[in-house]
C-alpha cells in the first residue's frame, strides 16, 4: 500500500468525541439499510405460523434485534470498515475525506474497529445457534467474503465479476436466510427468492462503478466502468436488474399473484425514463435521479414477494 498517501502532517488529537463518529463512519451506517430490509424480508418470508415469525411475541422481537445487529451494525459495519482500511489509497483519491485518509482515525484503530465488529457478529451468529446450526455458519461465511472482498491478494472487489456478486452473496443473500432461519427451517420459495434478489443487487452495483472510475484507473483496478466504458457497464447492469425483476414478474403470474405482477410491472417501466436519460449522460446526478426512481420499487419487489412466500398474501 501507498502509507504516504493517507499519511497526514502532525495535528492534534482529534477529540474523542470525533474519534467515536470516525469510528461509526468507518462502519458507515447508511449501508446497513439494505441487510436490514433484507433481515426483515427473510423473517417475513419464515412465515406466520408455527414455526415462523410472529411480531406480536416478545421473544420473535428479540430474536429479529439480535439477527438485524448481527447483519447489520456488526456485519455489515465489519465489510465496510475492512474494506475502507485496505482501500485507504483509493479513498485518498476517490473519498479523501473518510476517516482513515482524512487523518481522523488510525491505522491500528481501524484494525480494531472492524476486529470488535467482526467478533460481534460471530458472538451474535452462537447465541442464535438455538435457533438454526446454520446460523453460526452464517455470520462466519458474511466474514470471509467481507474480508475476500477487501484483502490482498484475493481482494474479490478488483474483479467485477466477482465483486459485485459477492456483495450481493454477503448484503442480501445471507442477511434474508439469517432472517428466515432464525424463525423457521429454509423453503425453496424463500431460497429462491433470496438468490434472485442477490443477483438484481449485484445488477445495482455495477451502476457503482461509474462513481469511481478515476480512482479505479489511478491504481489500475479492472472494474467493469473501467474494463467496458460507462455506457456498456450501464448496459450490462440493466440487463441484470431488468432480467430478474422480468424472473419475479413471471414467478408471480404463475402463482396468480396479479397485485405482485402489477408491482414488478411498474419496477420495469417506470424507471426507463431515467435508465435513458443515464445512459444518455452517465453522469452523478443522472445517476441519483435512477436510484431515486428504481430502488423505491426493488424495495416493494422484495416486501411482497416476501409476503407472499410467508402466507400473508393469499
Amino acid at each position: 500500500m501507498a502509507e504516504h498517501i493517507v499519511r497526514q502532517p502532525p495535528t492534534a488529537k482529534p477529540s474523542l468525541t470525533r474519534r467515536l463518529l470516525a469510528h461509526l463512519e468507518l462502519a458507515d451506517a447508511v449501508t446497513w439499510i439494505t441487510p436490514i430490509t433484507m433481515v426483515m424480508c427473510g423473517s417475513v418470508a419464515a412465515g406466520r405460523g408455527e414455526p415462523g415469525f410472529n411480531v406480536t411475541v416478545v421473544n420473535d422481537v428479540y430474536l429479529l434485534i439480535l439477527v438485524v445487529l448481527m447483519c447489520g451494525p456488526f456485519g455489515t459495519g465489519f465489510s465496510q470498515s475492512i474494506n475502507d482500511y485496505f482501500d485507504r489509497d483509493l479513498d485518498a483519491i476517490n473519498d479523501p475525506a473518510r476517516p482513515i485518509p482524512s487523518g481522523r482515525i488510525t491505522l491500528s484503530e481501524a484494525r480494531i474497529n472492524w476486529i470488535i465488529l467482526g467478533l460481534g457478529t460471530l458472538v451474535i451468529g452462537c447465541i442464535l445457534a438455538p435457533q438454526s446450526f446454520w446460523l453460526p455458519v452464517v455470520a462466519a461465511l458474511s466474514l470471509v467474503v467481507a474480508t475476500a472482498y477487501s484483502m490482498p491478494p484475493i481482494k474479490l472487489k478488483q474483479y467485477f465479476w466477482l465483486g459485485a456478486p459477492a456483495v450481493g452473496f454477503g448484503y442480501v443473500f445471507l442477511s434474508w436466510v439469517a432472517g428466515h432461519l432464525s424463525f423457521a427451517p429454509m423453503t425453496w420459495p424463500s431460497l429462491t427468492l433470496a438468490l434472485i434478489n442477490s443477483i438484481l443487487a449485484a445488477g445495482l452495483l455495477f451502476l457503482n462503478d461509474i462513481k469511481s472510475i478515476e480512482g479505479d484507473r489511478k491504481l489500475g483496478l479492472h472494474s467493469m466502468t473501467v474494463t467496458f466504458g460507462a455506457r456498456r457497464t450501464l448496459v450490462v447492469a440493466y440487463l441484470v436488474i431488468g432480467g430478474c425483476e422480468l424472473v419475479l414478474l413471471i414467478l408471480a403470474l404463475l402463482a396468480g399473484q396479479f397485485w405482485a405482477t402489477i408491482v414488478v410491472a411498474l419496477a420495469l417501466t417506470v424507471p426507463i425514463f431515467s435508465q435513458v436519460r443515464l445512459y444518455r449522460e452517465p453522469t452523478h446526478k443522472n445517476f441519483l435521479r435512477y436510484i431515486v426512481a428504481s430502488n423505491p420499487f426493488v424495495v416493494l419487489i422484495q416486501f411482497v414477494s416476501a409476503f407472499i412466500v410467508g402466507g400473508y398474501l393469499s
